[in-house]
C-alpha cells in the first residue's frame, strides 16, 4: 500500500475519532444537572448566557460534528473545512468559559482540533501528515511525562496508592478500594503495570520494528479501558487514540519503513 494511502487512512481513523470524542464530551456537558451547572460554567451570569444559551451552543457543537463527518466521507472539501471551524471555535469556546472537566482528555482534544484546523492553511497531503506527526508527538510525550512521574513517586513504587485513588469521591468505587487495600499483592501489581503500560510507548518508539509499538499501543488502549471501566474516565479511552496513527506514522519515519 502506498504511503499516501495509508496516510489518509491514518487521518481518516484520527479525525473521526476525534470527533466522535468531541461529540460525547458534547453530550456529557449536555446533561450535566441544574445544581451542578453553575460550577461548571462560573462565568455564565457575566456571560448573560443561561443554561438553555448553552444547550444551544452544544447542539450547534452536535450539528457541526455531524456536518464534519458527513462532508469529510462525501469529500466536500469547503463544506468539511467551515463546519470544523466552527466546531473548533465553538468547543474553544465551550472550554475556555468552564472550570470543571478540563482534564487530558479535554486538553488533547483542543490541541487536535486546533492542529487540524490550523493545518488547514497547508498542502493537502502534507496537512495531514504535519497533524498527524503533531498528536503523534504529543501522546508520547505524554506517556512519558506520565510514565517518568509515577516512577519518581515513592508512593507509586511502593503500590499502595490505588486503593486511596479509589477511595477518593471522584474516581472512588469503595468496593474495589477495599479490596485492592485487602490485596496489597495484586495492588502493588496494578500499580506497576500502569507505570510499565505508560512507559513502554516511548520506548517502543525507539525499537525499530512495528510490531513491538502496536502492541505498546494495543496494551496502552488496554488501560485505557480498564481505567474507564474502574475509575469512570471514558473520556480517555474515545480521545487518546485519535492520536495513535501518528505515532504510527512518525514510528515509520523514524525507521525508514514510511517513505515520503
Amino acid at each position: 500500500m502506498e504511503y499516501s494511502n495509508l496516510i489518509n487512512i491514518g487521518y481518516a481513523i484520527s479525525l473521526y475519532t476525534l470527533l466522535f470524542s468531541t461529540l460525547m464530551s458534547v453530550l456529557e456537558l449536555s446533561v450535566i444537572p441544574n445544581h451542578y451547572f453553575n460550577f461548571v460554567y462560573p462565568k455564565i451570569n457575566s456571560l448573560a448566557l443561561n443554561k438553555s444559551k448553552w444547550l444551544e451552543i452544544h447542539a450547534f457543537q452536535i450539528i457541526a460534528v455531524v456536518s464534519s463527518g458527513v462532508s469529510f466521507f462525501y469529500k466536500i472539501d469547503l463544506l468539511f473545512k467551515i463546519s470544523f471551524l466552527i466546531l473548533t471555535v465553538l468547543t474553544l469556546y465551550s472550554y475556555k468559559n468552564r472550570t470543571a472537566g478540563k482534564d487530558g482528555a479535554d486538553q488533547l482534544r483542543m490541541l487536535a482540533l486546533l492542529a487540524f484546523s490550523l493545518c488547514f492553511l497547508l498542502d493537502t497531503n502534507f496537512e495531514k501528515i504535519i497533524a498527524l506527526c503533531f498528536l503523534g508527538a504529543q501522546i508520547i510525550l505524554g506517556y512519558a511525562t506520565s510514565g517518568i512521574a509515577k516512577l519518581s513517586s515513592p508512593y507509586w513504587r511502593k503500590g499502595d496508592v490505588l486503593h486511596l485513588i479509589f477511595g477518593t469521591y471522584s474516581y472512588g468505587i469503595p468496593k474495589i478500594a477495599k479490596h485492592i487495600k485487602a490485596c496489597p499483592k495484586i495492588e502493588r501489581l496494578m500499580s506497576h503495570s500502569a507505570i510499565l503500560v505508560m512507559l513502554a510507548v516511548p520506548v517502543a518508539f525507539l525499537i525499530p520494528n512495528p510490531y513491538v509499538i502496536l502492541i505498546a499501543l494495543g496494551a496502552i488502549f488496554s488501560f485505557h479501558f480498564a481505567t474507564a471501566v474502574l475509575m469512570g474516565l471514558n473520556d480517555f479511552l474515545y480521545t487518546f487514540p485519535l492520536a495513535y496513527p501518528g505515532v504510527i506514522l512518525l514510528h515509520g519515519l523514524l525507521h525508514n519503513y514510511i517513505v515520503l
